[in-house]
């Protein structure tokens, strides 16, 4: 019995000894400020070695790490997917992130179509208020009809039938079309209220307060015009190019079941041109006869000769 109770003697003092150790130990560490335990931490991937200006960026460049949201870039890489075989315009230091801004698409999205054999790709410039422009996806079918203005009245014909559309996209004066699909492929990661509050904040700790008049960034100018490239053939294309020169090209949207080929449309069917006039011919110039002098002729003297029964007149000279 004895022997029992100095077990559990010894067993209590070997516990409380625990819990000294590990309050001691707890109390020795230090204790996270307050700014420490709230700034968050976001996920971004970095450069896991050297990167060169130009090189394809693959899967086994980059690798995970977690930095605090306010020393994150607005743009940096939180998707191996939005940077898969992305061109870099910049040289990347191992361990740093990388941004969007540093990368260019690869061709396979900058090229997002392929004209079919045989077929030619023609660019057309539509504004969003005329035909189907605005309405139109990679993938529909349009026929397109051409108008023009043949003296007093608008003829309008159906020029291309079936084209399949390979883009349509929004076509924004002084913006490239690579410049456009960087922006659409890579979507750049938001700013957190967090972020935005630290950058706001100098480094004396003294909240700054936001001037009166900020610039805002420059804007790119607004899209005015849709771009389409419809797959047509040869002849088509040229049809196209005719029609542009002479008038307008408007494109109308067609069932993809509607096989059914349509007889040549015009509007009107006659057309009646007035001729014009001919032209009188000049008359013909003839050679004019040369002027007589009026000075009065002199009257002609002649000498009578008789040779026997003969009679001859001959004329003497002045």
């Amino acid at each position: 019995m004895a022997q029992r109770r100095r077990f559990l003697i010894v067993a209590l003092c070997l516990v409380a000894a625990i819990v000294a150790t590990l309050w001691v130990w707890q109390r020795r560490q230090p204790t996270p400020s307050v700014s420490e335990q709230a700034v968050p931490k976001v996920k971004v991937f970095v450069a896991a070695r050297d990167l060169p200006k130009g090189a394809k960026v693959a899967v086994t460049d980059l690798m995970p790490q977690e930095i605090p949201a306010p020393e994150a870039p607005k743009d940096a890489v939180t998707d191996p997917s939005q940077v898969a075989d992305a061109i870099l315009l910049e040289n990347v230091r191992q361990g740093q992130p990388l941004r969007l801004t540093l990368l260019l698409p690869s061709p396979e999205r900058r090229r997002e179509f392929r004209v079919p054999m045989g077929l030619r790709g023609f660019v057309l410039y539509q504004p969003f208020t005329e035909g189907a422009a605005d309405l139109l996806l990679p993938g529909d079918l349009v026929d397109v009809i051409a108008t023009k203005r043949v003296g007093e009245t608008t003829v309008a014909e159906v020029i291309v039938q079936r084209a399949q559309v390979l883009v349509a996209e929004n076509y924004t004066p002084g913006m490239s079309r690579e410049e456009r699909l960087r922006q659409a492929a890579f979507t750049p990661v938001e700013q957190s209220p967090m972020a935005a509050a630290a950058e706001a904040r100098p480094a004396g700790g003294q909240a700054q307060q936001p001037p009166q008049q900020q610039q805002q960034p420059s804007q790119p100018p607004a899209a005015t015009m849709r771009r389409l490239v419809l797959a047509v053939t040869p002849q088509e294309a040229l049809r196209l190019a005719r029609a542009i020169e002479e008038g307008r090209a408007l494109t109308v949207m067609r069932n993809e079941r509607d096989f059914s080929p349509l007889p040549p449309l015009r509007s009107p069917k006659s057309l009646t041109v007035p001729q014009p006039s001919p032209r009188p011919s000049p008359p013909l110039l003839r050679p004019s006869p040369p002027a007589l002098s009026a000075v009065p002729s002199r009257p002609l003297r002649t000498v009578t000769i008789y040779r026997g029964t003969q009679r001859e007149e001959v004329a003497v000279s002045p």
